[in-house]
């Protein structure tokens, strides 16, 4: 049984050949970093030590954040990690992560607005009955706010803000939300929060079961037409610029 992600489906909406040439062929393809995606992991650390410590009565400072901030930022750093806008340094970029740090910080300390569930938790969602169409993520923090009220949280570090329609619309979060409901039957209702660190905003939104349902449904189409397709199309885009497999595409 395959298990799939919303990241691997959404690789075969974005191209067929690419879906096929990673995970059906498994080619390995040199994965290149940006440093979009560095901040992005440096500042989702800091965030899950901060709540990992706090469940084992350990509390930080700001400055304890920052430091780990920095000393991970210089221990993890490569040379090689993609800096397209040429007029910005590496120390720009990590300026902007401990910025994204403050903002949170300084928004929700004492951090007692809920009781964190799970952090970085994994998540597995059955899609029918059977078992046949199964999903797994991430979840970056759960938490319970009162007894039987669950928020599912997600840190973004982009430069762009989300309209709320595109929020209401979110699958990722909305598959969490489903997962969330098989394994924690008790949950009584569940928002959806992302935090839009680099402009200290929070947005939130809520899914109704039947559009729910709806998901179900057009997912498990997803999934049949992936596994029936024989031919693997390309979609070009600029998309194809950033692509691992752009040297042996037959674009």
């Amino acid at each position: 049984m395959t298990i799939y992600s919303h990241n691997r489906l959404s690789c075969f909406e974005q191209c067929p050949l690419k879906y096929k040439l990673s995970y059906i062929d498994e080619l390995e393809a040199k994965k290149e970093e940006n440093i979009e995606a560095y901040l992005g992991k440096r500042v989702h650390e800091v965030l899950e030590k901060l709540y990992r410590d706090m469940q084992n009565k350990k509390e930080n400072t700001i400055d304890d954040l920052l430091q780990y901030l920095h000393d991970e930022w210089e221990k993890l750093w490569d040379d090689s990690i993609i800096i397209i806008n040429k007029k910005y340094k590496p120390e720009n970029y990590e300026k902007k992560a401990m910025e994204c740090i403050k903002n949170y910080y300084n928004s929700y300390k004492p951090f007692n607005q809920d009781r964190t569930i799970g952090i970085e938790q994994h998540i597995l969602i059955s899609l029918d009955d059977t078992g046949k169409y199964t999903i797994q993520g991430y979840i970056d923090r759960l938490a319970e706010t009162q007894d039987g009220y669950y928020e599912i949280h997600d840190y973004k570090t982009t430069s762009r803000r989300i309209p709320q329609k595109d929020l209401n619309n979110d699958r990722q979060m909305a598959l969490y939300a489903i997962g969330v409901k098989e394994n924690f039957p008790e949950v009584k209702d569940i928002e959806l929060v992302w935090h839009f660190l680099t402009f200290d905003k929070e947005m939130r939104s809520k899914r109704e079961a039947k559009k729910l349902d709806q998901l179900k449904n057009d997912i498990i189409k997803l999934i049949d037409l992936i596994e029936e397709i024989e031919d693997f199309p390309t979609f070009p885009s600029f998309l194809c610029n950033w692509c691992d497999y752009k040297q042996i595409c037959r674009e």
